[in-house]
């Protein structure tokens, strides 16, 4: 077993030393810091699916379906009726202000060799209608990409951030198929019918490229209402969210200019958007997620408030056998058993849990295979948060059961409202 360890050797390039046209993401970088808004956390749960069996076409509200919500300033936000349909709600969604697709997983080399690999693109609309200037100056999305490798056996952390205009071919996020991309940081499915796609990204001196098996995963819909994930009170208050959670990888890892190596796994997908804000008195998230070995797939997350209290709380449960169930607050307790202090930035995270789902015959123990997995994000957003690769163990009607999955914890440094300007530049 590969132990956590406090020990961690980032390794992030100069900016200098990044290709020119990453240098010249400076101006998305300033309007993505001023005018981004984290519009949701990995939310809730619901109804599950093989991405093959979903038919292609638009997710479009009927006659008796209720009117959608938009916001102040024309971007559609996340209501009831409308059903997630793939392949097609793989793509971008313009009509929202945000969006997200978020891949994580653990990769072993063929020697037995452990890593652990994030990588997410986010795109945020500036203005509901696009420019009316042609000029490649006249900015309505902005999209960013964080990638992440962690080397569990050396604790050597690898870490890129990347901004830039949505302005193809530099970057884009299609619409209707899975295709966006920032520079070199890829995520597409050449094909367009939802089956396979192919991932690629640059972390530090780190370099991953996988070839994602999609309709290896079963798909979750989370939420009461499938699809829907609910983050307040408010109307709107919401997202559409998704997940594939065990997609089949394999492909290659190079780092520090060495020769790739082959590796292979198996990543976890969310895609997540709308156009609704935190409550005021949310701070910020904790998020699990894991495939465990018996087939059984666990999402768990709670928002906090400014006293530490979970203010909405939610998860998803994947049967083997295929059910999937949406998990209210009163079904599951989370409970941190240690704390990591950040040397970098002196922020302390819990670190360690129990995951209890009595109900459900669920019990797990959380540990991270490396405490230092903290992702100090300056320049472009300017947020701090921990996003690591953990083992689960624990049982499962009383048969054990272990599996690799990632914990994501926002928020602790400062509230994540105080990183952002909630209103979009005009």
């Amino acid at each position: 077993m590969t132990h956590a360890t406090d020990t961690v050797r980032p390794s992030r390039p100069a900016r200098a030393a990044l290709p020119a046209r990453r240098r010249a993401c400076a101006f998305a970088c300033l309007v993505f810091a001023v005018s981004f808004a984290v519009s949701s956390a990995h939310a809730q749960d619901g109804d599950a699916a093989r991405a093959t069996d979903l038919p292609v076409g638009a997710a479009t509200d009927d006659a008796s379906s209720p009117a959608p919500l938009v916001d102040a300033d024309g971007f559609l936000r996340a209501g009831p009726g409308r059903p997630i349909v793939l392949p097609r709600d793989h793509g971008s969604h313009p009509a929202t202000r945000t969006e997200w697709w978020y891949l994580t997983g653990p990769l072993t080399t063929d020697d037995g060799a452990l890593f652990g690999f994030q990588a997410t693109w986010f795109r945020r609309a500036l203005v509901a209608e696009p420019p009316v200037s042609s000029s490649p100056l006249a900015v309505r999305d902005v999209l960013l990409f964080h990638g992440a490798v962690i080397d569990t056996s050396s604790g050597e952390q690898f870490v890129s951030e990347v901004a830039g205009r949505a302005n193809p071919p530099w970057g884009a996020a299609a619409a209707e198929r899975l295709d966006v991309r920032l520079f070199d940081d890829v995520l597409v499915d050449d094909i367009g019918d939802g089956r396979a796609a192919r991932l690629a990204f640059a972390a530090g001196d780190a370099r991953v490229e996988l070839q994602l098996d999609l309709a290896s995963s079963p798909v979750l819909r989370h939420g009461e209402e499938p699809g829907l994930s609910i983050k307040g009170r408010e109307p709107g208050q919401a997202s559409w969210y998704y997940t594939l959670p065990r997609i089949e990888v394999h492909g290659t890892l190079a780092r520090h200019g060495d020769a790739p190596v082959a590796v292979h796994g198996h990543a976890w997908l969310d895609h997540e958007f709308g156009s609704g804000q935190l409550g005021a008195e949310q701070v910020g998230w904790d998020w699990f997620s894991v495939a465990l070995d018996d087939d059984t797939d666990l999402m768990l997350y709670q928002l906090r408030t400014h006293d530490g209290r979970a203010d909405t709380s939610s998860g998803t449960l994947h049967e083997p056998g295929g059910t999937t169930r949406h998990l209210p607050a009163e079904r599951f307790v989370i409970a941190a058993t240690g704390t990591w202090t950040s040397d970098e930035s002196g922020i302390t995270y819990p670190s360690g849990w129990t995951l209890e789902l009595p109900d459900d015959g669920l019990s797990l123990v959380v540990e991270p295979l490396v405490r230092a997995q903290e992702l100090r994000m300056q320049a472009a957003t300017g947020v701090t948060y921990w996003e690591g690769l953990c083992r689960f163990t624990g049982t499962r009607h009383g048969d054990p059961v272990t599996g690799l999955g990632y914990v994501e914890l926002v928020g602790y440094g400062a509230p994540i409202a105080d990183r952002f300007e909630t209103r979009p530049a005009h």
